[in-house]
Order: C-alpha cells, then sequence, then structure tokens
C-alpha cells in the first residue's frame, strides 16, 4: 500500500491495539523479571480503551486520528508508558497536519518527530535498556527503506524489523533507569518490555498496511 488514508490508518491502529493486548502475557512475564510486572498490563489496559474508542469514533485526517490515539493512551494507561507511548503519536503531529493520506516519507517523518520527543520526554539515551532501543533502529531502518520505497507498508515493515533489531541488542543491556537498574546484571539475557511493545506496535502497523 503507497498510501494509506485515515480509514486504513484507523484500521491500523485498531489492529495495534488487538495486536498489543495479545501480547501482555509475555510482557508481563519479562517485566516481572527484571521491573515492577505492570508493563503488560498497563499496555493492555491503554490499548483496550483505544480500541473501543476507535471503534466507536470516525475521524477525518490523519492528525485527527493520532492525536486522538496519543491523547487516549496519555489519560487511560497511566504511568510513564502512557505518556512515553501518547508522546509518540502526538509529537510528529505537526507534520501531517494537512495530509489526508500518508505515504512511507510521511509516516517515516511522523514517527523520527515521535521519537524525538519520547527521547526528550523520557531522558533516555541509546543503550539504557529503554524503548528507546527499538524506536532508533526503526527509524533507522525507515531512513534506509526510503532510499528503494515509499510504500507506507514496506517502509513500516522495515520499522518492525529495525525495532526486532533494537529487541535483541537490549538483552546485552544493563539498565540505567526506571526499577529494572536496581537489578544491574542480573536484567542481562532479558530483552526490554517497552522495546518489545514498540517491536509490537510498529509490526501491528506493517501486517495491516502491507496488505492490497
Amino acid at each position: 500500500m503507497k498510501f494509506a488514508d485515515v480509514t486504513a490508518l484507523k484500521a491500523a491502529m485498531i489492529e495495534v491495539s488487538q495486536a498489543v493486548i495479545s501480547a501482555e502475557p509475555e510482557l508481563t512475564r519479562v517485566d516481572s523479571v527484571i521491573g515492577d510486572g505492570d508493563h503488560g498490563l498497563g499496555m493492555k489496559t491503554g490499548f483496550t480503551v483505544l480500541r473501543e474508542q476507535l471503534s466507536g469514533e470516525s475521524f477525518h485526517s490523519p492528525y485527527e486520528l493520532f492525536h486522538s490515539v496519543g491523547l487516549c493512551l496519555v489519560k487511560s494507561m497511566g504511568g510513564s508508558s502512557g505518556v512515553l507511548f501518547g508522546t509518540l503519536f502526538i509529537s510528529g503531529l505537526d507534520v501531517i497536519k494537512d495530509k489526508e493520506s500518508l505515504n512511507g516519507v510521511d509516516i517515516a517523518a511522523f514517527f523520527t518527530k515521535g521519537i524525538q520527543g519520547v527521547i526528550h520526554r523520557g531522558r533516555a539515551k541509546p543503550g539504557y535498556k529503554t524503548m528507546v532501543d527499538a524506536l532508533l533502529p526503526a527509524q533507522s531502518a525507515m531512513e534506509e527503506a526510503l532510499k528503494s520505497t515509499d510504500d507506507i507498508g514496506q517502509v513500516l515493515k522495515a520499522a518492525h524489523t529495525g525495532a526486532l533489531q533494537g529487541v535483541e541488542a537490549t538483552k546485552n543491556m544493563v539498565s540505567r533507569l526506571g526499577r529494572s537498574k536496581n537489578f544491574r546484571e542480573q536484567v542481562i539475557g532479558w530483552p526490554d518490555p517497552g522495546a518489545m511493545s514498540v517491536s509490537v506496535v510498529f509490526g501491528a502497523m506493517a501486517n495491516s498496511l502491507s496488505r492490497d
């Protein structure tokens, strides 16, 4: 799919919501070992509310859709995850303000600004074993994909691949933020739950927007 209009993007976000809900047991399992165990449930709560909200609303533009997505996650999820995942969808809104549909260039620009917002808000640096360690490889993968395509589905597939590589890399990192930093070397061998959630989001968006 080269371009995605608001209808396709809404369907993609509903698919994202379902994927996050389904990922809750694994997110909880990992976070119970290296964190406080509430990441999966928090993500499930926020994206359950989002799925219900999206199913009952209509939107006139991608801007309106993603604005609603971001605010819903901030309000319903709570904690740092709600703020950061909400920020991911809010910070890039100015990039798509006048767009009726989005292609790969647009979605990459949107998420690049969103990632910058997450880094600014969360104050995490690469290597801190956070969602940033999946977001930055996803951003780099999108930039690389744009050299050969502006198809939104293909660009998001690249983002998913980059995010998965980032998740894998977090296994070798020691946490520097959050409760997991107290576990020191005990977290080595385990992926970061926030990074895992990022990969779920990009994976579901890619699946939805790669269909003809």
